[in-house]
Formats: C-alpha cells, sequence, structure tokens
C-alpha cells in the first residue's frame, strides 16, 4: 500500500489526469441518479399535499362529436354513490385580474365552498369561500397572484377590490403557498377562486370541465372508478370523461422516473468508462516505465502474483480516491440543481453506494490487464530493458 502511494506520487501530474477521469464519471453518476430521486420525491409529496384517495373527473375534449358540460347535478349525483365522500365542481377560464394599476394573467376558477377542505388548501389571511357566498362577488387570491399584485412587494390587503370580466370582485382571503399537483385543472398559486354560480360573470362561456372525488377511507378504488364510468354510460346521461386516479399517476410516474434514472445512469457509466480508460493508460505506461523495477523484484523472490497484487492496489487508489472525490461533487451538484428548482434535497440512499461501487469496479476491471502484463514479464527480460 505505501509503495502504491509513493509510486502514485511520483508521477502525481499523470495520476491527478486518470483521478480527474474517474471523479467526473462517478460525479455524474450520483449527480444524476440523486436528480432522479429528487425529482420522483418532489413529485411525491405534491400528490401527498392533496392525498391519494382523490380522483379526478374531467370533460373529454378530445371525444368526437358534441361534447355536453358536466352538470352541478352531475356532482350531486356522484356524492349519493357509495364510498365517495366528497364532490367538487371547478369551472376555469383564464381572465385580467386588476388591482389598481397592477394587472395579473390568472386562471379564474369557479368552486363551491367544500373545495378548500378536498383540495386541503389554507388561507394565510382572510377567510375561504362558503355556500353563503355562492352569489356574491367574492373572491380567494392564491399566493402568486396576490403577490403580483401587491404594490411594491407590500401584502394585498383582505377587502379590497379587485376588477375581473367587468365586474369588481372583494378580496376575502389569500391563500398560503400550494405545492402544485397533477389532479387539480388550476395551479392554485395562480388561480383566484370565485363561487361557481358566479363565474359566468367573467366569462359568459365559462362551463363545468372537472369534478374532483375524495373517496372515503374504507372505499374500494377499483369499485368507484367502476361506478364513475357506469354513470356517465348511462342512458341520456352518457359522456366522453377521463377519471384520473391519483394511484395510477404515482403508479405511471415512478415508471416514467425509473426509466429516466436507468437513462442518466447510463449516460454516467459512459463518463465513468472514459476515467477508467485514463486508469489503465496510467498503469501501462507504469509497467513500461518500471520494468527494471519490476525485474528487479521477481529477481529477488516476488511471485507473479505479488506482482499482480502491486499494480491492482495502485489501480483501486486511483479509483478510491478519484471515487470519493466523484461522491462529493455528485452530491453537491444534486443539492445545487434541487436549490435551483426550489426543491427540498433529499440524499439518495442508491447514488452514492451504486456511484462508489461502480467506480471501485472501474479501478479493479482497468486496472487488472496491465497488472497481468507485469506480472508476466520475465526477469532477464525485465532487468535488459534499459
Amino acid at each position: 500500500m505505501v509503495d502504491a502511494f509513493q509510486n502514485l506520487r511520483a508521477k502525481r501530474q499523470r495520476s491527478l489526469l486518470a483521478l480527474l477521469g474517474i471523479a467526473i464519471g462517478t460525479a455524474a453518476i450520483i449527480a444524476m441518479v440523486a436528480i432522479g430521486e429528487n425529482a420522483k420525491h418532489h413529485s411525491l409529496r405534491q400528490f401527498q399535499a392533496l392525498g391519494t384517495d382523490i380522483l379526478a373527473i374531467q370533460k373529454d375534449f378530445a371525444a368526437p362529436g358534441l361534447k355536453a358540460a358536466l352538470t352541478i347535478q352531475d356532482a350531486d349525483s356522484l356524492k349519493s354513490l357509495p364510498g365517495v365522500e366528497v364532490t367538487v365542481p371547478l369551472a376555469v377560464v383564464g381572465a385580467e385580474v386588476a388591482y389598481g394599476r397592477n394587472r395579473a394573467s390568472a386562471a379564474i376558477a369557479g368552486v363551491t365552498g367544500n373545495v378548500f377542505q378536498l383540495a386541503r388548501l389554507k388561507v394565510e389571511r382572510g377567510r375561504v369561500l362558503t355556500e353563503l357566498d355562492r352569489h356574491q362577488t367574492f373572491v380567494v387570491l392564491g399566493a402568486e397572484v396576490a403577490r403580483r399584485l401587491a404594490a411594491q412587494g407590500g401584502a394585498l390587503g383582505v377587502g379590497v377590490p379587485v376588477r375581473m370580466g367587468g365586474y369588481n370582485y372583494t378580496v376575502i382571503g389569500v391563500l398560503e403557498e400550494a405545492l402544485p399537483n397533477p389532479l387539480l385543472p388550476v395551479d392554485i398559486n395562480n388561480a383566484a377562486l370565485v363561487p361557481l354560480p358566479g363565474v359566468r360573470r367573467v366569462t359568459a362561456t365559462a362551463e363545468i370541465t372537472n369534478i374532483l372525488v375524495r373517496k372515503t377511507s374504507d372505499a374500494d378504488n377499483r369499485a368507484i372508478l367502476h361506478k364513475i364510468s357506469g354513470y356517465f354510460s348511462e342512458g341520456l346521461r352518457a359522456r366522453p370523461v377521463m377519471v384520473q386516479d391519483a394511484r395510477q399517476l404515482i403508479s405511471a410516474m415512478e415508471d416514467e422516473m425509473r426509466v429516466h434514472t436507468l437513462l442518466l445512469t447510463a449516460i454516467g457509466s459512459i463518463s465513468l468508462l472514459v476515467g477508467g480508460v485514463g486508469v489503465m493508460n496510467v498503469m501501462l505506461m507504469s509497467v513500461v516505465e518500471r520494468r527494471r523495477e519490476i525485474g528487479i523484484r521477481l529477481a529477488l523472490g516476488a511471485r507473479p502474483c505479488d506482482i499482480r497484487t502491486m499494480f491492482l492496489i495502485e489501480a483501486l487508489v486511483l479509483s478510491f480516491s478519484g471515487g470519493l472525490a466523484g461522491i462529493a461533487l455528485g452530491v453537491m451538484a444534486a443539492a445545487l440543481y434541487a436549490w435551483n428548482a426550489s426543491w427540498v434535497f433529499v440524499p439518495s440512499l442508491v447514488a452514492v453506494p451504486l456511484g462508489a461501487g461502480m467506480s471501485i469496479g472501474a479501478g479493479v476491471f482497468f486496472g487488472l490487464y496491465p497488472a497481468i502484463q507485469a506480472s508476466r514479464l520475465q526477469p532477464i527480460e525485465a532487468l535488459r530493458s534499459d
């Protein structure tokens, strides 16, 4: 081990270049796998914020022919199905919200009062809409919309009027920052929530295109999906709809993330392969330059396996040192990416062992050939090399 360090130190520039190749390859693997894991964790947090017991029913715009809108009666009828706890119809349109001279483009969502319970939305100040507000010109603003409307970074007060679609609406609440969720048809942070019956004041063509359903805790997922599909396929109520389930989306997302992680690992492995070739080149040059030393060792009684072990140790020292540097670089790169994407960074339990194992494996694999070449030298031929 001491000889290995001394030999590598003697050729430190060459050794550092090989070490750098291993470090970059290891860092690429760790960073890519860790970023993939953090993307998956971030997506799962979005579902956890809303819950995995949610179903989203959406009007199928891709279906041919006339597509009838969903109705409040549909939401009421679905609520009576066994296993359904809460239903929320939504009508979403795009419009401009004005407060004084400030303007903000936002999604205007016509909702019922129970949307705040279903989507687990919390107010930062003020209050939420209730069923008693259904005919009022009240609005609850998402955090980002309120921020853009506030003058010079100040807070938008409760009770102030904002203008939408030619009508003045009174702000009764501002929501806390909410995680985006794929099941919701709107980004709550960039939305203004108004009572469903009055959404046509903003846009006359507004219609209900989504119904959110929360199941009871003991409800069978397949049975609920079957009942909802059956409801929209019966007789005069037949309409083309798409039903999305949180668990189905999570499963599809995990499969997609798994493919991405494998792809990113393969790309990182190519970088590590290049670093391994660098290690092999360093070791082959070392064998050529140290032929006389190898001959002396063999002449003094060293066995071929001792020579093999010496060169393998040098290759392992290079790869292990490069692996440690690569681990530090990879974790730092993944943490920086997560910070830049506003994610909560979670260290990957897979990335570090994978990167370290692959770097050591590359050292053994690419160091084995030079070690075998050195062990096969004949003492007389090696001594005559100079």
